[in-house]
């Protein structure tokens, strides 16, 4: 999802250079396409997109924070009974909740830092549209193109992406037998304590 947003930044960072002109000054934008306002609005809902699948995310660390939290009372309870292989089932499935969850940690940051910056390009290209609005009254009627054809496919693209990235979650490795040992070990040492 984030490399998806990575590109999309860059499509508008592209897009923006060529309203304003890359490397002149800001005071002359160059070009709008007759459906600009339409395709700023389509891009600020993917910024929506973007901070709900935050939410989403956020949602998902909740849900794995509280299965490890389980998994971590099943073994303790497991060794307290005596059980060690469902102890050791338990502790290796707790390890890849863990996984899982440093994977969806590391998600939300960089997808946080990615969104953000979509963010300020959604912004920065809806100033320069205003500004271009201004000065270029009449020819917004009369142009076409770049700007909006880029902004249409890119919204096209991002869709697609977005269905394709949400489906394609990495599946976790298997636990290491010697951390599960270890864990067990540390666990009878601390059970036998109480």
């Amino acid at each position: 999802m984030d490399d998806l947003f990575k590109k999309l930044n860059l499509l508008v960072k592209s897009s923006l250079n060529d309203l304003v002109g890359e490397g002149t000054s800001r005071s002359t934008p160059r070009r709008l396409g007759k459906d600009i306002d339409r395709e700023v609005a389509a891009l600020r809902q993917r910024v929506n997109d973007a901070l709900d699948y935050e939410q989403e995310l956020k949602t998902r660390i909740a849900m794995l924070e509280e299965e490890v939290a389980r998994f971590d009372q099943q073994a303790d309870e497991a060794l307290r009974q005596q059980r060690e292989e469902q102890a050791r089932y338990i502790i290796e499935q707790m390890q890849r909740s863990q996984q899982r969850l440093t994977m969806a940690r590391a998600d939300l940051r960089e997808h946080q830092l990615v969104a953000q910056e979509l963010m300020q390009r959604v912004n920065t290209l809806e100033a320069y549209v205003a500004e271009a609005k201004r000065a270029q009254q009449d020819a917004l009627e009369t142009a076409s193109g770049g700007l909006a054809e880029t902004l249409r496919s890119v919204r096209e693209k991002l869709g697609r992406e977005i269905t394709s990235s949400q489906e394609s979650i990495e599946e976790p490795r298997a636990p290491d037998a010697q951390a599960i040992e270890d864990d067990l070990e540390r666990r009878r040492q601390r059970l036998s304590k109480r």
